[in-house]
């Protein structure tokens, strides 16, 4: 392992301090055992851990410590851990220490405040990403360009034709890469199933797919604060246009947010359009991929595509596309939104599909029924008769393509050692997110648009297309 810098050093000492935390070194931590057990770890870490394998992490919020963190670190030591918040970059530290002390590994992990300068090391082949949205494009990137596997955190881009972008240089670079659309592989295949069923017939003539999602948080204005300390508010402004800081309340004192208080960081950035696209990158990154999966439209050309925005509720005023307001959430928290398919199929996207009975889900309906399918159930008459007519036995293989291995990160892992192309894929993925983001648009712009596939834009109208990316930022350029 290369020696850290003394900026990462600096700031090693400054995260695990603010966090409490004190990192012992592999010796110290060896010191007070056997002969024995010395040996036998260092003969287990010598049979175990290659020193070019191993694991960076960029972005240390919720999902590090839900899912990322310890699923990746079944496969490979944590090497390196990013943050632009030194007490999320200590506790994450902490994480992976009690990890490597439960396999009897070195615990050698730093942190750093800059991911480009983790990127120079030499002692890791994966980098696991769960940073905001806005910053996936770039740091996906980056970190293919230097020359490693990725595992990025769904929504994968924040707008179309980044998605291309990143295509571009994964063909370039020829590394694996897998988008955290778990529910491809999770949930006991319970998605996987329901696409299966809906490419098997199973309904019939497939005549809709509703979508519901929820809506996006609101919040009253909130005021401009100092910076907190911990917090380099530029760097996570990062390809973002600059704006102040702003902080509220801390609203949420159980479940999802816990611990912050509304702001434009942290577990509340996916509701400002800014940085994020609301429920339409949160959940629809994970209920449209099931609906395009099962209507097998994940192609990378599924022709002309109307978006019609029937009903749109945003908290703040727009002109032109843009919010007005700087102080509050911006994201749409109510909508309905039809999506027609070129061969005809509707896709239903609302808020709440509260008239068919659920208000989180996707429900696939024909002209012989239909059934829903969410994290908690897959139920309808065609369900019920799967018991006397089976799927055929390869009907979620062909689905894959492959073998998933277990579950997404392991799928993944698999993938970094075979070189196969993991189940959830960059172009697969592109294409059904550039339809949320073509849906986010028309929203925004409070009219119906026809998006072409073939070539990433909207037929006939010069604004939509001024959406379909971002002005860059001097200094944090996407460069593909």
């Amino acid at each position: 392992m290369p020696p850290a810098s003394d900026s990462s050093r600096r700031h090693f000492l400054k995260s695990t301090t603010a966090a409490g935390l004190v990192a012992p070194t592999a010796g110290a931590l060896l010191a007070s055992q056997p002969a024995t057990a010395k040996a036998d770890h260092h003969e287990k870490e010598k049979q175990e851990l290659d020193p070019k394998k191993g694991v960076l992490f960029i972005g240390t919020g919720i999902r590090y410590h839900t899912y990322l963190g310890k699923a990746a670190m079944k496969h490979r030591p944590c090497r390196a851990i990013c943050d632009v918040d030194s007490v999320q970059a200590g506790r994450a530290l902490q994480v992976a220490m009690d990890v490597h002390r439960q396999n009897e590994w070195p615990i050698n992990s730093v942190t750093y405040e800059n991911y480009q300068e983790a990127l120079k090391r030499d002692d890791f082949d994966v980098v696991v990403i769960g940073s905001p949205d806005h910053w996936h494009t770039k740091q996906v990137i980056d970190s293919l360009r230097a020359g490693k596997d990725v595992y990025c955190e769904k929504p994968l881009t924040l707008t179309i034709h980044e998605g291309n972008q990143i295509l571009k240089v994964l063909e370039e670079t020829g590394r694996v890469m897998q988008v955290g659309t778990m529910q491809r592989t999770g949930f006991n295949r319970r998605f996987a199933t329901a696409a299966a069923m809906a490419r098997d017939g199973r309904v019939g003539n497939m005549k809709r797919v509703t979508v519901a999602l929820g809506g996006s948080r609101s919040c009253e204005p909130l005021p401009v604060v100092d910076v907190p300390p911990q917090l380099n508010w530029d760097l996570y402004q990062g390809p973002a246009e600059v704006t102040e800081y702003r902080e509220g309340p801390m609203v949420d004192t159980a479940g999802w947010g816990a611990g912050h208080p509304f702001a434009r960081t942290h577990r509340y950035y996916r509701w400002w359009y800014e940085y994020s696209g609301g429920k339409l990158t949160d959940w629809g990154a994970h209920h449209v991929d099931v609906a395009m999966w099962g209507l097998d439209k994940l192609g990378r050309d599924i022709g002309k595509v109307t978006i019609d925005p029937q009903m749109v509720k945003h908290p703040v005023p727009f002109k032109d596309g843009m919010p007005t307001d700087p102080t509050r959430f911006n994201c749409a928290t109510a909508f309905n939104v039809l999506v027609t398919f070129e061969d005809g199929i509707e896709m239903l996207v609302t808020h709440n599909a509260g008239d068919l009975g659920f208000g989180n889900g996707v429900m696939f309906q024909g002209d012989r029924g239909r059934y829903l399918v969410n994290r908690g159930k897959l139920v309808g008459k065609p369900v019920e008769d799967l018991k006397d007519n089976p799927l055929p036995e390869d009907a979620i293989t062909n689905l894959y393509g492959c073998d998933p291995h277990g579950d997404h990160m392991t799928n993944f892992f698999h993938c970094v050692e075979s070189r196969e192309q993991p189940v959830s894929d960059v172009a697969s993925h592109h294409r059904m997110l550039s339809i949320c983001h073509g849906i986010n648009i028309a929203m925004r712009l409070g009219r119906k648009l026809t998006f072409d596939t073939a070539t990433d834009t909207f037929v006939g109208d010069d604004q939509a297309n001024t959406f379909v990316q971002r002005k860059q930022r001097a200094g944090f350029e996407i460069d593909a």
